[in-house]
């Protein structure tokens, strides 16, 4: 927990939340009025920032990377695409699972930075195009299914279907979907831990992103071309869930 529990404290990260009200009340990343740039952008420019970044999203994800390949079928792709992979360490769990199946991994040139190793250490790299790429400009070809973890809630509605809408483009007529991200209840019933909550407002006043409920999925994924047709929350203690859709 040492990288997350650094870069959640960091300053980087709390400056902006002294600015939550006006988050609140616009809706908008408050991050972009402390910095002037984007959260992300920031990182760019930012080599160590970036790379705690990138070793707290790594932490994050381990769990889900060891639990996500018993709680879906994955073994009958040809190729799996994650976008806004990072370093990999999720494709790299399935394909370790699924020896036949192929990855493509995307991201910028900052989250990718480290990828090659880590596909390498697991034993796949091999098996695993690495390409860079904004996922708000276009998403690559070649895969019968897509991931998206922990991506769509770093972007309000109207990026996030950007992003949706690129793979829409790209994906085949038989093709899956895949976003692993929170989803809330309509109402607070005490199912997901308040952490959850409070990473809905993390996202909001940095990226300008937020944590949706099942209906928001639904409706962003019918503005973009899909249907959603499963949620399945993963096993404790990772309060996330996959959400799976096809194109229409």
């Amino acid at each position: 927990m040492y990288a997350f529990v650094r870069m959640f404290g960091d300053p980087t990260m709390l400056a902006a939340w002294r600015e939550l009200e006006g988050a609140v009340r616009t809706g908008d990343a408050a991050f972009d009025k402390v910095y002037g740039t984007s959260f992300f952008d920031h990182l760019s420019a930012n080599p160590e920032v970036s790379e705690l970044f990138n070793s707290a999203m790594r932490q994050g994800t381990t769990l889900a990377a060891q639990q996500l390949p018993h709680q879906y079928d994955f073994g009958h792709f040809r190729t799996i695409a994650d976008i806004g992979g990072g370093d990999g360490t999720l494709l790299a769990g399935l394909l370790q699972a699924h020896p036949r199946v192929r990855g493509i991994l995307f991201d910028t040139a900052t989250g990718i930075a480290e990828a090659d190793r880590t596909l390498r250490d697991a034993g796949v790299g091999e098996r695993c195009a690495i390409l860079e790429g904004d996922f708000l400009t276009a998403a690559p070809e070649g895969a019968e299914l897509y991931l998206l973890k922990s991506v769509i809630q770093d972007w309000d509605d109207d990026r996030a279907a950007t992003i949706l809408a690129h793979i829409r483009r790209v994906i085949p007529d038989d093709g899956r979907l895949l976003i692993i991200d929170p989803v809330l209840p309509e109402v607070v019933d005490g199912s997901l831990p308040s952490t959850t909550y409070l990473g809905g407002l993390n996202m909001l006043v940095n990226t300008g992103g937020r944590a949706r409920t099942r209906a928001d999925f639904e409706q962003l994924c019918v503005r973009t071309g899909f249907t959603l047709q499963t949620v399945t929350r993963l096993p404790a203690p990772v309060t996330i869930s996959v959400l799976e859709a096809t194109p229409h």
